[in-house]
């Protein structure tokens, strides 16, 4: 069970932690309600003991905020995780206050341990689905109350990280965990696994399960993460089928793009049947004279968000009608009865076509069941090819690019290797001498039983249906013999590259929660992680700590007044938004894109005055939705590129700069630690010197890649020139990161590069870590006292890591 502590009396948030870590609870702790309140956005707990009188946000508001969703209205992870409230006040009006807010139990202090552990298993039953005695996948069986696993009765070693794992698989059997979802289940608020740690799990555990007799237990979903794959599915019960809907009683059908859309119109009709009430008070308002300017303006608004949500549903004629309604309390004429007769009977057929029964056409959209994940930092290749001292060629060199490779010279004995150890990349040769082997054939199998294995095709075959069919068999690079092993294995670590990139991450402002669930229900599916955010005045905080790669806006923000500097409010809209972050050098390149009922050419060129990518009207047509989004997604990626240093791959100076001064604000405000590190290849004008600068190239290639993968998305990593590299970690302090940057020069020490000659060599860094506040205020001044340290690590023998408290070293 993980749980969330916030407790500001420091010696008990102590001693309740270690007593709930006695109990094999996982625990992560906050001092003050609003750092409980940040992680609650972001991680999911089984639990939540929360104190009563704490400072900056009480617990009774935190309970408060936490049922009804606080600032986001949709995608709060723990809106139904149980509280237990804690307090030193031991009356009646504070437990009605503290139940009444949210709160599942109570607890009064002086806190009685064995009532509190008593209370936790209690809860923990009841928020939790009942948990059965046996876990069971075919053969495989898992009894949690041991943490037994075993298949057809024979025992399987599991490590405790791959065990939780097969049990949350087990238990949930039909959600889809993305990697930053595992990592939020499975790992504490102080570990900082990287994805590649996630991976690494989840290849452990598939060739345990492998070697026990049980396969394809793991189902990958491309872009969207892993999910247990059905065992023996029947034709009675398929695993994608759509929900039996009603038949219908009226004539009229709507064309769903999906049955969970048609799942958000049941569980928001009514509340889009209330927001008829304003329309009709101002219909009811001109009938008797009484409409005011105000109550008009309302009306209009009203209408104008039923034309872009009901038409995203699918309700074609519900949205036409309410452009009707709108179009008639636009007029700028005063209104009169002829108005009021024409807005009742829209008002009456907009109400009916909202409480009609519908035959339902649902066409149901199923992501393709493909994979995207590869740890290139010690990827594993297998050269399939039947010339064995080119294959043999080829491993030596994979070796100075620090991926280990092994060779197999026929398709059966790729296929032992295989069942051995699932390689990351595999390099295909098509033609072989035995008569009975094919590449394609061997291609077609790996396509689909080994979806997550990326296959570059290498052969001396030049056919245009050779490279048809490979493509369509899903390989991801095509290799004409001869070719220089460099080339080869650039085209590989390409290929790792491309594999391991993250999942683009979209920003999406609208203060309509139900077209948030829409766009959720059209974009997820594509594998796009979603920042959904329905209060316009948190968009610079989110827009900070989220870094998206596209920004999606409406144009009309209702309800969200910001002072104009006179005093007075003026509303938000998407065009301030726009144009805040046009003005802004950091974040002027982001694409963006407005999405808006507004159809007028006056409107459309007000969006691209204020510096917009591209216009979408609503009502939303998934396609063309989907494809604007690809391509300012495109255009976005080419953009940075000219911000990636070419020859590491990892951020410039300007713009490392850029986002490291970005975290500090960040952390500032957050009041959160932050390190910056400075690293320096050791002795490298010696590689230049002694195996040339394409040696020292290959050098900086690898080790760009190797500082890629072994830090998370959100730290900085940039090449500051020549061999110095520097690395800002957020949330990390400088002697955690010590470990993390000696675990990554313990991996490059191991690593041998073989020269063209044939002579071996060996590389390592040194680094200097400084920590923000007590080392620094700013980039400036961090940076200077990393730099110092540095010089200390390279005169006490380089090849180390040190922190800057006294010259300290830590766990070198």
């Amino acid at each position: 069970m993980k749980i969330l502590l916030v407790e500001d009396d420091q010696s008990l948030a102590n001693l309740l932690q270690t007593t709930l870590n006695w109990q094999q609870y996982q625990v992560d702790t906050a001092v003050d309600g609003q750092q409980g309140w940040e992680l609650a956005e972001v991680f999911q707990y089984d639990l939540i003991l929360l104190d009563v009188m704490l400072p900056k946000l009480d617990g009774i508001t935190f309970c408060q905020q936490l049922r009804t969703g606080g600032n986001f209205a949709i995608h709060l992870p723990n809106q139904e995780t149980p509280v237990l409230l804690m307090t030193a006040v031991d009356t009646v009006t504070n437990k009605v206050m503290g139940l009444d807010a949210g709160a599942d139990d109570y607890l009064v202090k002086p806190i009685n341990l064995d009532e509190l552990l008593a209370r936790i298993r209690a809860l923990g039953r009841r928020g939790q689905v009942q948990r059965s005695s046996t876990l069971q996948w075919g053969d495989l069986q898992l009894y949690p109350k041991n943490c037994d696993v075993r298949v057809a009765g024979n025992p399987v070693s599991l490590t405790l990280k791959e065990y939780q794992l097969l049990e949350l698989f087990l238990r949930y059997p039909d959600q889809i965990f993305s990697q930053s979802r595992l990592i939020e289940q499975l790992w504490g608020q102080h570990e900082t696994p990287t994805e590649n740690a996630v991976r690494a799990q989840i290849k452990g555990l598939r060739q345990k399960l492998k070697q026990a007799g049980v396969k394809d237990i793991i189902e990958t979903i491309y872009k969207l993460g892993y999910r247990l794959l059905r065992p023996h599915p029947d034709n009675n019960h398929q695993q994608n089928s759509l929900p039996v809907i009603p038949a219908a009683t009226k004539a009229a059908s709507v064309n769903f793009p999906s049955s969970d859309l048609w799942e958000i119109w049941q569980e928001c009709r009514e509340s889009y049947i209330d927001r008829l009430t304003i329309i009709e008070e101002a219909v009811t308002a001109l009938k008797t004279g009484n409409l005011t300017k105000e109550l008009q303006q309302k009306a209009e608004r009203e209408a104008h968000t039923f034309v872009g949500s009901l038409g995203s549903f699918g309700l074609e004629e519900a949205s036409q009608i309410s452009r009707q309604i709108q179009q008639v309390f636009q007029q700028e004429s005063p209104l009169g009865n002829s108005e009021a007769k024409q807005l009742r009977g829209l008002l009456k057929k907009l109400r009916g076509e909202m409480t009609g029964d519908y035959k339902i056409e649902i066409t149901q959209k199923i992501p393709k069941n493909k994979t995207a994940y590869v740890d290139s930092a010690s990827a594993n290749l297998l050269i399939v090819d039947d010339d064995l001292i080119l294959a043999q060629n080829l491993a030596s060199e994979a070796v100075t690019w620090g991926i280990q490779a092994e060779v197999a010279t026929n398709i059966q004995q790729a296929k032992n290797l295989i069942l051995k150890q699932e390689p990351d990349v595999v390099l295909l040769d098509l033609n072989f001498a035995e008569i009975d082997e094919s590449g394609l054939d061997f291609l077609a199998e790996l396509h689909r039983d080994y979806p997550e294995i990326s296959v570059v095709v290498f052969t001396a075959r030049d056919q245009l249906n050779d490279r048809v069919q490979a493509a369509r068999l899903g390989s991801k690079g095509f290799l004409q013999k001869p070719i220089a092993p460099s080339q080869v294995l650039a085209a590989i670590s390409q290929t790792l590259q491309q594999s391991h990139q993250a999942l683009s991450k979209l920003l999406i402002v609208d203060d309509d929660p139900q077209i948030l669930k829409i766009l959720q229900n059209f974009l997820e599916p594509e594998g796009y992680d979603l920042i959904l955010l329905d209060n316009p005045l948190r968009f610079w905080e989110i827009l900070e700590q989220t870094v998206p790669d596209l920004l999606i806006l409406d144009v009309e923000l209702h309800g969200c007044p910001t002072s104009n500097g006179t005093s007075q409010n003026a509303e938000l809209n998407g065009f301030d938004l726009c144009q805040i972050i046009r003005n802004d050098p950091q974040w002027h390149n982001l694409p963006i894109l407005f999405l808006s009922a507004h159809t007028d050419s006056e409107t459309v060129l007000q969006g691209f005055e204020a510096g917009a990518d591209d216009f979408l009207h609503k009502p939303i047509v998934p396609t063309n939705l989907l494809i604007r989004v690809r391509k300012r997604l495109e255009q976005g990626k080419m953009r940075r590129q000219t911000e990636l240093d070419s020859l590491t791959g990892v951020s410039n100076r300007g713009k490392s700069m850029q986002d490291i001064t970005r975290l500090l604000r960040l952390a500032v405000r957050q009041q959160q630690p932050f390190s910056l590190a400075v690293l320096d290849l050791d002795q490298f004008k010696l590689v230049n010197d002694r195996y040339g600068h394409e040696m020292g190239d290959r050098v900086l290639n690898y080790f760009g890649q190797l500082l890629s993968q072994s830090f998370r998305r959100e730290d900085v990593v940039g090449r500051w020139g020549g061999e110095e590299f520097v690395v800002g970690m957020y949330g990390i302090s400088k002697e955690n990161g010590v470990k993390r940057i000696t675990k990554m020069l313990n991996t490059l020490r191991k690593i041998k590069f073989t020269a063209r000659d044939g002579s071996e060599f060996q590389v390592t860094f040194s680094a200097g870590i400084s920590q923000l506040i007590e080392d620094g205020e700013d980039l400036q001044t961090l940076y200077r006292s990393a730099d110092r340290t540095l010089y200390q690590a390279k005169i006490q023998g380089r090849n180390r890591i040190l922190a800057t408290e006294f010259g300290k070293q830590f766990l070198n």
